[in-house]
Parts: structure tokens; C-alpha cells; sequence
């Protein structure tokens, strides 16, 4: 069964950590009932259907990058009136992943998306890294899915040493394997980075990997980990 946490209740904004590897998936409301599910997640119980159905219904499926693919198949076959939605630089992958699935441009949900909320992400990144801003009660939000990660502890044992080695640290910081593999310009993506800050200046920050982030200093937090990268 997931694990449950409610970002901002009116829009709403919820996010749900499942599986193994407790990665977060986000659910967003788009109005008249309809969610944006992004990153949908694996392992779902009866339970947590019930959850997710009792803020809506799922009308994009998008996924935020080639590799968060896991439950797209499975909540596909659950809302198939849902749009699976990916970068362009992700769909190639995707199809050979989640074979026989249509995927979709992400324009047909930028037409869905209400006033305040839009998705957005490094032009820079290989992998089709895609990003949720969305105006919330209590400020901007951002949702980040592999590019950003604000692990509390690291894992023990063999895969934190693994993960130690690989650059891995406790706390905010960029994710080395994104930043090894996936930026084709490390300078541009700093850059790109801070004008997404100036021009949002979140105050909440929910990551697919670890803790939530919340107040005034969540742009300058996220500025040095980016700077540091």
C-alpha cells in the first residue's frame, strides 16, 4: 500500500510513495473532477484505488521521463479513457518498455492544464525530464522527478556504499546519475535552473526521491544544489 501525503487539499495536490525503491508519484487536479497522475505508481492495493478515485478521475497519464514507466500499463488498463503523456525525448523508449501503449505529446495536456499550473523541464535533458509547477494555496509548487532528490539518510549496506561511490549524498542535492548521463550542458542547465526560480519562486518543492521541501528559502535551497552540482 502506498504511503499518502496531501501537498495542498483545494487543488488538490497529493503525493504517494510506492514500491521498493519508495519513489513518489503526484497527483494533480486539473478541475471537474479530472487528475493529472504523474510517475504512476506500482504495487497498488484496493485501498489505494479507492484513494485515488476518491479525488477524481485519472485523465493524464504522464510520464515524466523514459524511465519512471512502471505503472503506466496497469493504470492504463484501469482508466482507459486516461492520455499517456511524455516528452518527445522519452516516447522512443517508452514504446519499447510499455509496448503496445499509445503515447501522446505533452501539448494535448498543456490544453488541460488550468490557469497556474504548467509543465516544463531542462531543454538540456536526454531523457525527457519533465517537471510539474502548479499554484497552490500556499504558493508555487514544484514537483521533480529524477533531476533534484532530497534523500534524509542513504540506504544502508551494500547500495548505499554503491550508491556512495556513484556520488550519492544525504540531503539535497542533484542527482550525479542525471547529471553524468542525461545533461548535454551542465553550465546551461545551472542557468536554466535559476531563471525557473526567478520566475516561480516555489515554496513547496516534492521530489520523486525523498523529503518534501516547504517555505521562503525553498528557491535559494534549491539554487545551491544546483549551483553545486
Amino acid at each position: 500500500m502506498a504511503t499518502w501525503d496531501i501537498y495542498d487539499e483545494a487543488l488538490p495536490f497529493v503525493g504517494a510513495i510506492y514500491g521498493k525503491q519508495r519513489v513518489r508519484m503526484a497527483l494533480f487536479g486539473l478541475g471537474g473532477g479530472a487528475l493529472l497522475v504523474v510517475s504512476p505508481g506500482t504495487s497498488m492495493t484496493d485501498a489505494d484505488w479507492s484513494r485515488v478515485e476518491g479525488l477524481g478521475t485519472p485523465r493524464f497519464l504522464l510520464a515524466p521521463n523514459c524511465y519512471h514507466n512502471g505503472g503506466l500499463a496497469s493504470w492504463k488498463a484501469r482508466y482507459p479513457q486516461a492520455t499517456v503523456v511524455a516528452h518527445p525525448r522519452a516516447q522512443a523508449r517508452l514504446r519499447k518498455q510499455v509496448p503496445g501503449l499509445t503515447i501522446e505529446d505533452l501539448s494535448l495536456l498543456e490544453a488541460a492544464l488550468p490557469e497556474g499550473m504548467r509543465v516544463f523541464g531542462p531543454p538540456m535533458a536526454k531523457q525527457g525530464e519533465t517537471w510539474v509547477a502548479a499554484k497552490t494555496s500556499s504558493g508555487v509548487a514544484w514537483f521533480v522527478t529524477d533531476s533534484i532528490v532530497n534523500e534524509p539518510r542513504m540506504p544502508p549496506g551494500v547500495v548505499g556504499a554503491v550508491m556512495w561511490l556513484a556520488g550519492f549524498r544525504a540531503g539535497l542535492i542533484t542527482n550525479p546519475i542525471f547529471k553524468r548521463l542525461f545533461l548535454k550542458d551542465k553550465a546551461a542547465y545551472k542557468a536554466w535552473v535559476s531563471a525557473e526560480l526567478d520566475r516561480d519562486r516555489p515554496t513547496l518543492f516534492v521530489p520523486s526521491h525523498g523529503a518534501a521541501l516547504r517555505g521562503a528559502e525553498v528557491v535559494e535551497q534549491l539554487r545551491a544544489a544546483t549551483e553545486a552540482a
